[in-house]
């Protein structure tokens, strides 16, 4: 009866509520915070390697809560992720590109955006495909008796090694199997636009007319030669010791004289300008070879002639100790190419030389009491140089002493 009757009591309190149990249910989801929940969406999704579905959720919980460092720094890592594995395409876009195959590079680049939509550097990349797209990415060459793909390489890109992105254009695998008169495209790519090829294939085309008319001369000029049997005499110039004379491009016409030199090619100043050029006529050469390249802006050769008529001329003046000249002549030499490390050490070297020679001879002058002529040699130097060694006392001194000699002539004479 005691049994029954405490069982009983047992059961009203646990129906009744006045008994507890330990465990406690757990919170229903729709208890967490809506950012809390993209989060845990967010994490769910990157374990998943979903990584732009993550970042969604990321940025979702950033709207909600702007200040949410742990939303923050999950989502500078996914899209850290998100970059590095695009960049791979990106990179592989931007080598097709350069190689001039477009449609390639354009897919490469679409693959990039597909998995890392916002890298900004591969929306600029397609837009300029598809702009490109609008006209030819190539012109047509037609090959010559005994021309190079290397050469080509120089011409249109300005480097014979990337001759190779012509081949690769136009599907060429044994460059010695290429024949005169084939027609091949030189792409456009990366910096060389489709105008820039057809300037450089301009100024090409009217280079080898003018080696044409050239050659014409010198065959012309030889047979003179040989039926009067007569040789044109060299004509004398100072050879710069300082420096070997610089042998000209292959293209330099060789062997044409001003005496024998048909009336026809008097009016082309690029071929008078090669001609005293050979005859180490360097100064006139200069004037012939501005007048050609007005007529053909940019043309190359004509720049590398210009460059060299300068250099030559200026090792003519410094040998023979004009330095001032010589030192316009190499500056002149150094904007046709600012890669040339010898004007730059020749233009300090022609200024130094200059301020050391008068500087010197100033001294000189003062010691033997020829005080205007030193003071003459001086005010040269410090038309270039007023802060040069001493220079400043000495010419105060020398001039101090001049205005007593002076005086004293003066008060003699009186």
């Amino acid at each position: 009866m005691n049994k029954i009757l405490t069982v009983t009591i047992l059961l009203t309190l646990l129906i009744s509520g006045c008994v507890e149990t330990s465990v406690k249910p757990e919170p229903p989801p729709q208890e967490l915070s809506l950012t809390q929940q993209h989060m845990i969406k967010g994490e769910t999704l990157e374990r998943e390697n979903r990584l732009l579905n993550a970042l969604e959720q990321y940025r979702l919980a950033l709207s909600l809560d702007p200040g949410n460092e742990q939303a923050i720094q999950h989502e500078k890592r996914v899209s850290s992720l998100l970059w590095e594995q695009a960049q791979p395409y990106y990179m592989k876009g931007l080598e097709l590109e350069r190689k001039g195959q477009y449609e390639p590079a354009k897919s490469e680049y679409l693959n990039a955006l597909q998995i890392w939509p916002e890298h900004e550097e591969v929306k600029k990349r397609v837009a300029l495909l598809e702009e490109k797209g609008k006209e030819p990415d190539y012109i047509v060459h037609i090959l010559t008796s005994g021309e190079l793909l290397s050469k080509l390489g120089k011409v249109y890109y300005g480097d014979t090694k990337k001759y190779t992105l012509i081949t690769e254009f136009n599907s060429i695998k044994d460059v010695t199997r290429v024949r005169e008169g084939e027609k091949l495209k030189i792409p456009i790519i990366a910096g060389v636009s489709l105008q820039d090829l057809k300037k450089k294939q301009e100024e090409y085309l009217n280079l080898k007319k003018n080696e044409a008319s050239a050659a014409k001369i010198k065959k012309a000029n030889d047979e003179i030669t040989a039926t009067s049997g007569e040789t044109a005499a060299e004509p004398e110039t100072m050879v710069p010791s300082a420096e070997k004379a610089i042998v000209p491009n292959k293209d330099a016409v060789k062997g044409i004289t001003q005496e024998n030199i048909l009336p026809s090619s008097k009016s082309d100043p690029y071929v008078q300008g090669i001609e005293l050029f050979n005859q180490k006529k360097f100064s006139a050469s200069i004037p012939l070879f501005l007048s050609a390249a007005k007529d053909n802006p940019g043309n190359e050769t004509i720049r590398d002639y210009l460059f060299k008529a300068h250099f030559q001329q200026a090792l003519v003046l410094f040998n023979a100790e004009d330095y001032l000249s010589a030192k316009d002549n190499f500056e002149s030499a150094l904007k046709y190419d600012k890669k040339c490390e010898k004007c730059s050490d020749y233009i300090e070297k022609c200024e130094t030389t200059y301020k050391e020679k008068h500087y010197n001879l100033g001294i000189h002058y003062f010691g033997k009491e020829q005080l205007k002529k030193a003071i003459e040699e001086w005010e040269l130097v410090k038309k270039i140089d007023p802060g040069y060694k001493e220079l400043a006392p000495n010419m105060q001194k020398a001039e101090m002493l001049l205005k007593r000699l002076e005086s004293i002539k003066k008060s003699k004479s009186e």
